[in-house]
C-alpha cells in the first residue's frame, strides 16, 4: 500500500479538495489484455446485420433468358443470377455476431490495468455526496475551471440529480460503479469516483 493524493469534490461546498488515500501497488500487469478486452467491448457493440440477397430473394423472372444452344451465347440459366446487373451478389456480407469469449480473469486484470493507468497519470478524483437540486450550469463552470472536460462520473446507487445535473454536458457520462469497464476509463480523460466505491470497487479491483 502507498499513500496517493486525489482530488475531491465536494457537492455541498462546490469545490476541490486534496485527500490522501492508500492504494495497492499501481505496477501494471498486462497492458496486452486491455488492448484484448477494448476489442471485445467493441466487437460486441457491433449490429452484425449487414446482408445481402440471395439468389431466391431477388426479384425478377425465374425464366431461362435464353434457349441452350445456338445462339452462340454464353449458356445462362437466370437474369437473377450474378453475373447480370440486379442479380444476387456472390460471397456477401449476412448478418452475423462478432461476439467472442473473454475470460473473466482477462477482464478483471484489464480494468484493473486502466485504473493503474489513470491514478498514476492523476486522472482519478473523488466525489462525495450528490448535488441537493439539478444545477447543470453550476457543475459545469466547477468542471471546467479545474480543468476537466472529459469525464466520467462512477456512482454506487442510483443517483438521480447527478445524473440529472451532466446528461446535457458534454463529454461528460455517468454510471454506476457496477457497469465500470475498460473502454469507457480509457476513453474518458477524467474517472470521478463515489467515495464510498475507493475500498469496494476500486481497491478491490487493483489489488
Amino acid at each position: 500500500m502507498s499513500a496517493v493524493s486525489l482530488k475531491v469534490l465536494d457537492f455541498n461546498k462546490d469545490s476541490f479538495e486534496t485527500k490522501s488515500y492508500n492504494l495497492p501497488t499501481l505496477e501494471v500487469k498486462s497492458a496486452k489484455s486491455v488492448a484484448y478486452v477494448i476489442r471485445w467491448q467493441l466487437a460486441r457493440r457491433r449490429a452484425g446485420s449487414a446482408k445481402t440477397k440471395t439468389m431466391a430473394e431477388v426479384s425478377g423472372t425465374t425464366a431461362k433468358p435464353w434457349k441452350q444452344k445456338g445462339t452462340g451465347r454464353a449458356r445462362q440459366g437466370s437474369r437473377r443470377s450474378v453475373q447480370f446487373v440486379g442479380g444476387r451478389t456472390c460471397h456477401g456480407p449476412m448478418p452475423r455476431s462478432f461476439d467472442f469469449t473473454m475470460p473473466k480473469k482477462i477482464i478483471d486484470l484489464a480494468l484493473a490495468d486502466a485504473l493503474r493507468f489513470k491514478i498514476k497519470d492523476n486522472k482519478v478524483a473523488v466525489f462525495e455526496g450528490s448535488p441537493k437540486i439539478v444545477k447543470t450550469n453550476k457543475i459545469y463552470d466547477l468542471l471546467k475551471k479545474n480543468g476537466f472536460e472529459k469525464v466520467l462520473f462512477v456512482y454506487n446507487e442510483k443517483n438521480e440529480n447527478l445524473t440529472k445535473s451532466i446528461r446535457n454536458i458534454k463529454n461528460v457520462k455517468a454510471i454506476e460503479g457496477k457497469a465500470l469497464n475498460v473502454y469507457d476509463i480509457l476513453n474518458y480523460d477524467h474517472v470521478i469516483v463515489e467515495n464510498n466505491l475507493i475500498e469496494t470497487k476500486i481497491i478491490k479491483a487493483i489489488e
